[in-house]
Formats: structure tokens, sequence, C-alpha cells
């Protein structure tokens, strides 16, 4: 909730005023959140495997601890290299901090439901997204950019680090994991294959270009607040529709979960496809502050695709034995492209005054990423 929600679904509130200080374009200033990602794409590259080596309490407790030290220096920061430098820091120790922690902790405590827990714990990571965004958009109001910086430093530093310090990274016999382990033909998904082994299937390419696909889409959330101010609406209703996306992916991942354990996935994943292409259609048809705000809820629910889905796929298919591996490469691709989205969606509106080309390309990432999970899982099915 605290580390999604402040590292990865505020910082687009920055953007505006950061741009105005130092007179220079959003692309700019999105720059570094392009190198951010860029830092977490080969951070993923190791993170598996370090992740693997290193007690995760410890592990944790250091990424915690640098990232909110770095977003502290922000205060300070007279140039945007200093906002270079420390969002690649960031970068660097965000893959470990949430992006696997999170799924890989899950599958190690939770043997059923998993699809069900990790939709609830994801979904408060869009809630955090709610709570923070007008929080830290107020904060910005009255004490400016770098007031807002020392306010997420001190709730990263303040909350994140003493709860890192609490994990168990693992189960043992004292504290068991969740559910029963099937014993019988499901042995092999238990035990699960290799990385090697998995780059032979065709549904790891598949999972490969959804998650690029649609950590595409994800990158460019952090503009929806410029694209409500950019038509004309006041900062603050632009954040309550930031908010509606915030609602609508912490509902979309949380019942996204449920259904995976539930019904067919792929049945699943036609329906919040759909929420997707639906709602950035909303976004750039629409210009009316109430419906923008039901419209952003609507592609909320379809974040849900990306960040619960995928990796529940990606365990279901793949297995344990290898989970954290496979997961960081393929996130390693989501992480590139969620790097060139928020450069790129911003130069395509320094280029034309418009964020509309930039929505278009996320819904046609939603329809491209369904059809390539649709095909290979069908041809599982039938082999």
């Amino acid at each position: 909730m605290i580390g999604f929600g402040l590292i990865v679904n505020t910082i687009g509130l920055f953007f505006g005023p950061i741009s105005q200080e130092f007179h220079v374009g959003r692309a700019s200033v999105a720059l570094m959140t392009t190198l951010q990602n860029a830092a977490a794409a080969i951070s993923l590259i190791f993170a598996g495997k370090i992740m693997e080596k290193v007690n995760l309490r410890w592990l944790l407790t250091g990424c915690f601890s640098v990232i909110a030290l770095s977003m502290l220096t922000l205060s300070i920061a007279h140039s945007l290299i200093h906002f270079y430098i420390a969002w690649i820091i960031i970068g660097i120790c965000q893959p470990i901090a949430i992006t696997l922690s999170i799924p890989v902790l899950l599958s190690k405590w939770f043997n059923q439901k998993l699809g069900t827990v990790m939709g609830i714990s994801l979904g408060l990571s869009a809630f955090g997204g709610t709570i923070f965004n007008p929080i830290i958009a107020s904060v910005i109001t009255k004490f400016g950019w770098r007031g807002g910086f020392i306010a997420e430093a001190l709730l990263l530093g303040l909350i994140l680090v003493p709860l890192a310090i609490s994990i168990r990274p693992k189960p043992d016999e004292k504290h068991p994991a969740y559910g029963k382990v099937e014993k019988t033909k499901a042995d092999l998904a238990v035990s699960g294959i290799t990385l090697q082994e998995a780059l032979k299937q065709p549904i790891f390419y598949a999972l490969a270009f959804a998650m690029l696909a649609l950590q595409f889409v994800s990158g460019s959330v952090q503009h929806i607040s410029g694209h409500i101010t950019n038509l004309g609406i006041s900062p603050v209703l632009a954040a309550s529709v930031v908010s509606g996306v915030m609602i609508g992916a912490a509902v979309g991942k949380i019942s996204i979960g449920y259904f995976l354990d539930k019904l067919s996935p792929l049945w699943v994943l036609l329906a919040y496809s759909l929420f997707g292409v639906l709602g950035w259609s909303g976004q750039i048809f629409l210009t009316n502050p109430t419906l923008l705000t039901v419209s952003a809820f609507i592609l909320g629910l379809g974040q849900g695709v990306c960040l619960v889905a995928l990796p529940y796929l990606i365990q279901k298919q793949f297995g344990e034995k290898d989970y954290s591996n496979i997961l960081s490469v393929i996130n390693m691709l989501g992480a590139f492209a969620m790097s060139l989205s928020v450069y790129l969606v911003g130069l395509f509106f320094d280029q034309t005054h418009s964020y509309n080309l930039g929505w278009t390309i996320n819904v046609i990432a939603y329809v491209l990423s369904f059809i390539a999970i649709f095909i290979t899982l069908r041809k599982n099915k039938a082999e």
C-alpha cells in the first residue's frame, strides 16, 4: 500500500511543479522516471538471484532505507541531474523492495488461494495511491514540491523500514504455509521448471509480451493528472481523477485475483482487458470531470491484468522452482517498457499538446496482449 502508493503512484503530481520551476518540458522531467525504470529493468536481471541468496528481511530493510534517503535528498535538489541520479538509485532498489517481493513472498506462504491473496495485496497497493494522491497533492499545494518529497521520505522511512524488519522470509515447521501441497500429478507444477526450460515454451513469450505491453500502459498512468489539467480542469479535480484510477485498480486487483481462483483464466483476462480498452478510450473522448473519473475507474479495473493476473499465470504455468528468476526476467522487459512509456508519452504531449496518442497506444496494448495470451493458452490446453 505504501511502497506502490508513494514510489509509483504519486510521482506524476511532481511533473508540473518541477517543470515550471526549472523551465523545462514535461518530457525532461519525466526522464527521471524513465531512468528509474531503466535502472529497475537492469536490476531485475540480478534481483531474482539475489533474493534467493540473501535474507529477505535485511534485503528489504536496506532497500527501503536507501529509497527513503534518496527521496529525502530531492527536497534540496537544484538541478535535473540530481533528480536523475536519485531516481536511478530508487530504480535499482525498487524491484526487490516492491516489484518482486510481493509475489515471491506470497507464492512461498500460500499453496492455495494464491490469486485471491495476491489480488488483495496488490489491490492495497492501488488503495495506497487513492489515499496518498490527494494527501501529497495537498502537501505540494501548501509547501511546494520540496515539501512533498520530504513527506514521502518520512512515510517510507518511518513506516516501511520497521515493517521490513518484521518480515519472516519463508515458512518453516513452526510457521507453515497456508494450504496443503498436492502430491499427485500436480507434483510437476509444485516443483516447477527452470528458466532455461521456460524459454522453450511459447507461453513464456506471450506472457513476456503482455508484461511489456501492459507495463507501457502502467507507466503512462503517471501522466493522467497532467492530461486532466491540460483539459483546463483544476489540479484538485485532476487528483480526484487519479484517485479514480487507484480505486478502480484496487477493486480490479482484488476481484481479478478472486476470479482467477474460481473461473477460467481466459474469460477473466477477456473481461479485464475490455475494462482497459473502454477506460482508456474514455480518456480520449471525454472532457467532463465526472465522466473522466468514471472512465479512470474503469481503466483502473484493467490494471489488474498486469500486476495480478500475469504474476499469477507465470507461477501457475512454470511452478515455484525458479519462479523468482522467471518473474524477474519477464518483469525486466516490463520495466524497460515502463521507462520508455513515461518519457514517450511526455514527448508525445510536448509535440502534439495532447495525450491522445499515448492513450490510443494503451488501447492497442490491451488488445494485442490478450490475443497473445489467448492463442498460447489455448494451444497449451490442446496439447
